[in-house]
């Protein structure tokens, strides 16, 4: 929010020596004098965050050169292909170009951009490009927002023949090893019979990878509220950090194994968030579950509010612009939404039938989660899905089935007979759950769109489900009628700016 503040790197160091000198015992008076610590943390708390946001600004540049002369583009993710062309981020090297700087490239389809792509063009290559390509950047507050967030500065276009593969090693990173491991095991499920559409939703729903699913697929998931489950996210760590322990617990049995199954399980959980990319969303969840595990190993229990707070502390010490992507946003109101609303909606109705009760149980997770991210959808998408409490009764149920069958499947690998049994029973199963969604597409009135909705729109809705859920928890005549007020605020704003003079 302000840009222009700069504080040198020693300012941490006064908030530092007093949180410290704070946080021992102050004599007699200690109880009066706490608010000497909270105020030092506070400040010592903000000062980090300047400093880190300062540190991870996106290098912009102006490109006030004539644009002669070349650039080296070094590959930093796998091409994903578009309609006209090929998507890959890269960082730039040149005489010109100011260290650090990263910008997407779009590389238009023709026989030579389609022979170097599918013949590998690797993480970690480098490709030749002339400097003129590259557009003037003027004003950097026009550029793509989310672009920005994660780090990239701009677009280059890349008409044929106008790049250049260059030969060499490519450099290995943590990020490209992981790229490689995500293509060997969506090999294996080629191997194992999984194709089509259905190849594109086990490669998006277990290893994260989105660049096969066409733009069907996402508007039949994105209309029945049912996207999530297309972005490997907590759900799916959760499922596989549940399957590991569970597997672990009757290998190893015994208080005195913990301490061992505990290392294990959480070695097996960041494998899995290594071959997805290690994508945010996915080190979000490990990170929670990383911290609940580690309080159980040393006998403390965790607070689920505290853990989640942790994770995205953690996350936004690594990248305070996380704080602006759509998906982290998503991710923590749907946790927290989770964690007020779903047990109070759930013992709203009492089912003794065991498979009625479960069918509540999920559909009560779908409301509380979608009671958070409602306004955050409206803001962005102006859309709402009519039909996402019964898109969750069948991507969840299928979700878990296909992240155990997908462990089975990988363990499997050196048995190929076996492999494709399971390959097609997995297939069988996306099949299935591809046309329960389009089936739920197709009703009338599945979702409503165009939705207008602005910032106010979003503060008001979110003051009133805080306003709600402090009503929920204590019922008094201050809260209930400040819940009332905000409630009439909001319709006097509905009625001033929404309908027709």
């Amino acid at each position: 929010m302000f840009p222009n503040i700069q504080l040198p790197l020693w300012s941490i160091l006064p908030p530092l020596g007093a949180t410290l000198i704070f946080s021992f015992r102050l004599g007699e008076r200690q109880y009066q004098r706490r608010w000497m610590f909270g105020a030092s943390l506070l400040i010592l708390l903000s000062i980090v965050g300047i400093l880190r946001t300062r540190q991870t600004t996106p290098i912009i540049w102006d490109r006030k050169t004539d644009g002669k002369g070349y650039l080296l583009a070094e590959i930093e993710d796998l091409p994903q292909e578009r309609r006209a062309t090929y998507c890959v981020n890269a960082r730039l090297y040149g005489r010109e170009v100011p260290s650090g700087t990263k910008a997407r490239l779009y590389i238009a389809k023709d026989s030579l951009s389609q022979d170097s792509l599918l013949q590998g063009l690797s993480i970690g290559e480098i490709i030749l490009l002339p400097n003129r390509l590259v557009k003037p950047i003027d004003n950097p507050n026009d550029f793509d927002r989310y672009l920005f967030s994660i780090g990239y500065s701009g677009t280059i276009y890349l008409p044929k023949n106008q790049w250049k593969r260059m030969n060499g090693t490519p450099q290995t990173t943590l990020v490209g090893q992981a790229m490689r491991a995500r293509q060997k095991v969506e090999r294996q499920f080629e191997e194992a019979g999984i194709t089509g559409d259905e190849l594109a939703i086990i490669s998006a729903l277990t290893l994260g990878d989105k660049s096969q699913l066409t733009p069907e697929i996402k508007a039949s998931y994105s209309a029945t509220g049912a996207s999530h489950v297309l972005a490997v996210s907590g759900l799916h760590v959760g499922i596989v950090y549940l399957i590991i322990f569970t597997l672990l617990a009757h290998l190893l049995p015994g208080e005195a194994m913990k301490r061992v199954r505990i290392p294990v399980t959480l070695a097996f959980l960041w494998g899995y968030a290594f071959i997805t990319g290690l994508s945010p969303s996915v080190v979000r969840a490990s990170i929670m579950l990383t911290l609940v595990a580690f309080g159980d190993a040393i006998g403390r229990k965790s607070t689920t509010a505290n853990t989640v707070l942790a994770s995205a502390f953690c996350m936004l010490l690594y990248q305070p612009r996380y704080l602006t992507d759509i998906g982290f946003q998503l991710s923590y109101a749907a946790v927290f939404s989770i964690i007020l609303w779903q047990d109070k909606i759930y013992k709203t109705f009492v089912f003794k039938p065991l498979l009625w009760d479960k069918i509540w149980s999920l559909t009560s997770v779908s409301i509380a989660a979608q009671i958070g991210t409602l306004p955050i959808v409206l803001f962005h998408f102006h859309h709402f899905s009519n039909t996402f409490w019964i898109s969750g009764l069948i991507v969840i149920p299928a979700a878990t089935i296909l992240l155990y069958g997908t462990l089975l499947l990988m363990l499997c690998t050196p048995f190929p007979p076996l492999a494709r049994w399971i390959g097609r029973a997995i297939s069988s199963v996306t099949y299935g759950m591809n046309s329960g969604i389009e089936w739920l597409e197709k009703i009338p009135h599945s979702s409503v769109n165009g939705i207008i909705f602005h910032t106010a729109d979003l503060l008001f809705l979110y003051a009133l489900l805080a306003a709600m859920a402090a009503v929920m928890k204590l019922r008094s005549f201050r809260r209930i009628a400040t819940m009332l007020s905000l409630l009439l605020l909001y319709t006097a704003y509905l009625t001033a700016t929404k309908l027709p003079i």
